[in-house]
Formats: C-alpha cells, structure tokens, sequence
C-alpha cells in the first residue's frame, strides 16, 4: 500500500496549543509484504524478484517491509536505496527459529532511536501458517523530521499472525496487546506512522474486533478509511496519529502497480 502523507510542524512547545505551522511538507510512504522467502517456498525466482522490486523503493521517503528474511535477498531489495536510515529487525527470537522478524525500515530522515520487540505469541510449525518458523515482532525507527527536538515521529512496522484458526486469532491478539503496550508506552504523547501487514481482515467476525481495537485504544486512522479508498478492508495497512509537535494527515491511498 502507498500513501501520501501531508505534515505540519507545530509553532510552540510540546503540550501548548499552537496557532500556526511554522513548516509543512508532503511524503510518499510504501508499507509492502515483498514475500523474500527462498524460491522453493515462493514457488517463483525470488532473487530475481528482489532485483526487480529494488530500482523502485527510492521513491518513498519512508518504507516498511515485511517478509525479508534472507540476508542475500535483503542486499538484493536495498541495493539501489540510497536512504540514510536503514534498519533491520533480524534477530532470531531462539535457535529453534529459522528466520528473524523479516522486517525492514528505510527512510529519508535522521535517526533518532530503535525499538524492537518479539511477539510472545506465535502458532504453529507444521500447522496453520507455520508462523513459529519466523521470530515475528515490531520496530520502532524513531525520525528526526523537523528542526526541533521534538519533532519526531515513531514509524512502525510489522508482520502479525497468519493463519484463520482459534489458535492463529488467539495470538494475533496477543500481538496487538503488545503493540498497544508500546504505542501507549514508548510512543506516548509522539506521532506514529504505523504500517504492517496485519493479517487482520474486516471482512472476518473474529478479526474486526481485533483491528477495531488497535485502532481505538491506539489513538490510530486508518488512512485508507480517511481518504475513502476503493478498497477497504485490506490486510496490509498505513495507519497514523498526530502528536502537540506533528500533525499528520492522510492525501492519497494507491496501490502501485509497477510492484
């Protein structure tokens, strides 16, 4: 999913009511599962993917991706991204895991910080989604995106639970629990541009709440919601809050069709 974003700069401090921008800009934003594991999963030529899919991300000031996993296809993905920000989230939860988070951020923004955090929760191996294989979980690349020390903003990014059993609904919950805990935590008070492939259908009875409540309890807009966008519901997902020091609006919601 894409995105253009508009953004202000409040001029005062944090937590005092402001009058009038002092600076604005617009940003184009990809959140994109790029599906990196090896060939014979994929069941296509995934380094050949990868190549194709690197001359374009230098075209988004701020990308979340999802599901690069391999160290060689990674090199392959961000070959052509000259993005002074770069972070991967690689780390194997334990050595029973055969692949890290599989999430990566670039941007054209300063850094500030980075947290990284697994999920707890997680099910199966040889069942459901074998998502147990991965160490799923989020980062949080902290951007310095404006001349003051508090114009920041906290970019998330992640990959929850696959699969449509109870087990699988069981934990995607937890993970939204965890995310809820570092929104309302670590990103207290600050403005967060969150983008994920969330697993999380609208059209599910079990999932809508889920979704719902992340939402909620996340102080969260869902951009494809603001904008009115011709298709509503989608698992991979740009949501966004503003802060006293950013405020953050939704312009534009595309999928672009050259990936």
């Amino acid at each position: 999913m894409m995105m253009r974003h508009t953004w202000m700069f409040l001029g005062c401090s944090m937590g005092v009511a402001c009058a009038q921008p002092v600076t604005s800009g617009e940003m184009d934003v990809l959140t994109y599962n790029v599906h990196g594991l090896p060939s014979q999963i994929t069941g296509d030529d995934t380094p050949a993917r990868m190549d194709d899919i690197a001359p374009l991300l230098p075209d988004f000031a701020i990308l979340g991706l999802q599901e690069d996993f391999d160290n060689a296809n990674h090199v392959r993905l961000t070959a052509d991204s000259a993005h002074p920000t770069q972070v991967r989230f690689a780390e194997r939860l334990d050595d029973e895991r055969i692949y890290g988070s599989g999430l990566s951020v670039l941007a054209h923004a300063p850094l500030v910080s980075i947290h990284h955090e697994h999920y707890m929760d997680c099910y199966g191996v040889f069942e459901g989604a074998s998502d147990c294989l991965a160490s799923k979980g989020f980062q949080v690349v902290r951007l310095q995106i404006g001349p003051k020390e508090h114009h920041t903003l906290d970019v998330y990014n992640s990959h929850l639970e696959a699969g449509n059993g109870p087990e699988d609904n069981a934990a995607r919950e937890g993970h939204v629990t965890q995310l809820l805990a570092s929104l309302n935590g670590y990103s207290e008070g600050r403005a967060v541009l969150f983008l994920a492939d969330t697993n999380l259908k609208d059209s599910d009875p079990e999932d809508l709440p889920v979704m719902t409540r992340l939402l909620a309890e996340g102080g969260l807009t869902e951009l494809c919601v603001a904008v009115g966008c011709p298709e509503p519901g989608r698992i991979d997902r740009i949501l966004y809050r503003s802060s006293a020091a950013l405020s953050l609006d939704g312009m534009q919601w595309w999928v672009d069709e050259r990936f």
